[in-house]
């Protein structure tokens, strides 16, 4: 019995509209493809599956009306969703096997390890966009109203205001953006929430392509112990502010306590960071996980998440930036700025986040009106998005206005910033656009009664 024709026979003899809408003309073999697009056409005109006398009547080609025939006397006695499934198999595994035999002709025997990888996890998301493999729906019957304890557990708040957090936080199935001018602290934001995450007991996973992986645990060290920055990264500390970076560096390994002690009683902080980094394991399941990778793409994220997101207990997933995101490492025929390569590689990142159940998060750029530099699409696939206005530094104030929001109302807010240490929040601050207006209020004379 020949699948393809057992798949149609069944789908237009039972009217299975469902199974139809799943199918891809690509799964079925090249000769099948022009009946295919007279089904597809019909359900896009009538809203219905044709029947077997309907294509008589609409198919002019004889080739086409022998192939209906044929299809017609095929005697099935199969689901048509499983016929489907193994139609799609069968693909897949071809489209595999087709693309590795390829990989292997023309590019094994002169590629290095790192990209002899990247080339294969560029086969997988390849061969992902052809194959329709997310998980079906729960049907109308089975599916609970509400989610469960632990589901709701996975929700993110950002953590950079408080008052915010209690009305609004984000399923770990959403794409997150924020936008901003060059030097507006889109990183700063990256590492607060990063923070956040860690300090919840979770782990962030946060791949960065500008700034290397030091320079990342530098932000979220001065951020967690209040620390300013600037001292920090030149090591220009008092003995208690080296005692409170001992305590944060400690809390990411399984004995670091007991090492915390040794460095109270020494005062001797290489020594300390020696037998830790040495001698004692990551904390499993709370990390800060930092990827740094200056050519990212999305098939490095995916490979990273593959490894990571089950065995560390991912609470969010950071990408800094996704203007600066590849689709993969061969050159894109408009570039990497091109409109359409960054609108899929924001489509990926949703993807990802359904995928793993894991929220990602990512800035992304926006020119002097505010709108997203080289694609306002990238914004379609998110489920929230948010533009930074930043103020004077003595201010003390970043704002996030909302320009997106799915599932929720679209509200903005303002934080506390203290640009030494790079923390945002969680209290919130008045704009001095906002102090004006009430000090202008105060100022007004009361009307006498």
């Amino acid at each position: 019995m020949n699948i393809a024709s057992a798949l149609i026979k069944q789908v237009l003899e039972l009217q299975d509209f469902e199974t139809w809408t799943s199918c891809r003309k690509n799964y079925l073999p090249t000769e099948y493809h022009s009946l295919y697009g007279i089904i597809d056409h019909h359900c896009e005109k009538y809203h219905k599956m044709p029947t077997f006398d309907d294509l008589k009547y609409e198919i002019r080609d004889s080739g086409v009306r022998e192939k209906l025939f044929a299809i017609e006397a095929v005697e099935v006695d199969a689901d048509a969703f499983m016929l489907l499934e193994y139609l799609k198999n069968e693909y897949a595994q071809k489209e595999i096997l087709d693309s590795l035999e390829e990989y292997v002709d023309k590019s094994v025997a002169f590629e290095d390890a790192d990209e002899s990888v990247a080339h294969l996890h560029q086969i997988v998301l390849d061969v992902e966009e052809k194959v329709d493999l997310e998980r079906p729906q729960d049907s109308m019957q089975r599916i609970t109203l509400f989610e469960d304890d632990e589901e709701l557990g996975n929700y993110l708040p950002l953590g950079l205001n408080t008052e915010y957090d209690h009305e609004i936080q984000f399923s770990p199935r959403d794409l997150i953006l924020v936008g901003g001018k060059r030097g507006a602290g889109k990183s700063v934001v990256c590492s607060n929430i990063a923070n956040n995450v860690f300090n919840s007991g979770k782990s962030a996973v946060f791949f960065t392509i500008e700034m290397d992986s030091r320079s990342i645990l530098q932000r979220c060290c001065a951020i967690a112990t209040g620390i300013p920055f600037a001292r920090l990264r030149t090591k220009n500390l008092s003995v208690i502010e080296w005692e409170r970076v001992a305590g944060w560096w400690a809390n990411r390994f399984s004995e670091g306590q007991e090492r915390l002690k040794e460095y109270k009683s020494n005062r001797d902080f290489d020594r300390f960071h020696h037998e830790l980094t040495t001698n004692c394991e990551l904390l499993p399941t709370q990390q800060l996980d930092v990827v740094y990778d200056p050519s990212l793409t999305l098939g490095k994220i995916r490979a990273e998440l593959d490894k990571k997101v089950k065995s560390m207990n991912v609470g969010v997933v950071i990408v800094d930036y996704i203007n600066q995101v590849k689709r993969s490492s061969l050159p894109s025929r408009g570039g990497q700025y091109d409109w359409t390569e960054q609108i899929e590689v924001s489509k990926a990142l949703k993807s990802m986040a359904q995928e793993f159940e894991v929220p990602v998060f990512s800035p992304y750029q926006t020119d002097a009106t505010g709108e997203a530099r080289f694609a306002k699409g990238i914004l379609d696939a998110a489920d929230a998005a948010y533009a930074l206005e930043t103020w004077e530094q003595e201010d003390q104030c970043v704002t996030f206005n909302c320009v997106k929001m799915r599932s929720a109302s679209m509200k903005s807010f303002s934080s506390k910033m203290d640009w030494e240490t790079l923390k945002i929040g969680p209290e919130s601050m008045l704009t001095p656009k906002e102090q004006a207006d009430a000090e202008n209020r105060s100022d007004e004379p009361i009307d006498d009664i």
